[in-house]
């Protein structure tokens, strides 16, 4: 599903680029015209990088997303490791060799965290914000204990909890998209008052609009989910 979310976006930009670069007016437009022609272009341009934006956020994202759940199947190996441990038949030997294998995974999973980078920043321990909208990527393993379960589930449902503010966030900057894609359109629509003909750079644009909204759809549908996966796991 992000792979698609992503070909969907570049085919968007690709096309928004195309549109914004048809700006070629009839010489015997009046000087009203022009200007007039001028201003819907510079709001085009505008809503392009702004859409640009969503878009680098929305990748910003499905990396963190990517790493969260490959840290949330490690943190079930430590719980089920954990309840390993508790086994009453094994030798000191044994735990010892079960708990070395937990300290090793909350190694790894620290290092993931402090080594994950998008565009040379790091992703995680930071907020991230775009328009009106933020995600805080802090993770705490300060208070993951590997010797105690109930700190193993704590962080699990952390894990979770963030997941799904992912979601949500991604929901709403592929929203933004599909607005800001709209207010292109329809100034792509004006513009062709003023120039040859556009029609089928505006149905691609649409045509991304509606995969968009179809794929907005779906990944909602799986933010509600992982929500009540989470609302279950805190009752």
């Amino acid at each position: 599903m992000n792979i698609n979310t992503n070909n969907i976006l570049n085919n968007l930009q690709t096309n928004l680029i195309k549109l914004s670069a048809q700006d070629k007016i009839d010489d015997s437009a009046n000087s009203a015209d022009k200007m007039l022609y001028d201003d819907i272009n510079s709001d085009m341009l505008q809503s392009q990088q702004e859409i640009l934006n969503f878009n680098d956020a929305i990748g910003y994202m499905q990396v963190a997303d990517g790493v969260l759940s490959n840290i949330s199947d490690q943190t079930d190996e430590l719980n089920t490791l954990s309840v390993a441990s508790n086994n009453a038949a094994l030798n000191n030997d044994q735990k010892a060799m079960i708990n070395s294998q937990m300290q090793d995974i909350a190694n790894n999973i620290n290092k993931t965290i402090s080594q994950t980078t998008y565009n040379g920043r790091n992703v995680f321990n930071s907020d991230f914000q775009i328009d009106n909208q933020s995600v805080n990527l802090n993770i705490n393993t300060d208070n993951l204990d590997t010797t105690n379960q109930k700190s193993i589930l704590d962080f699990q449902k952390h894990i979770d909890s963030l997941r799904s503010d992912i979601g949500s966030f991604m929901n709403g900057a592929n929203a933004n998209v599909d607005n800001l894609t709209t207010k292109v359109v329809n100034e792509a629509n004006s513009k062709s008052n003023y120039e040859v003909d556009i029609a089928k750079t505006i149905n691609e644009i649409n045509k991304d609009n509606l995969n968009l909204n179809a794929n907005l759809l779906a990944q909602a549908h799986n933010t509600d989910i992982l929500a009540n996966s989470i609302k279950q796991l805190l009752t």
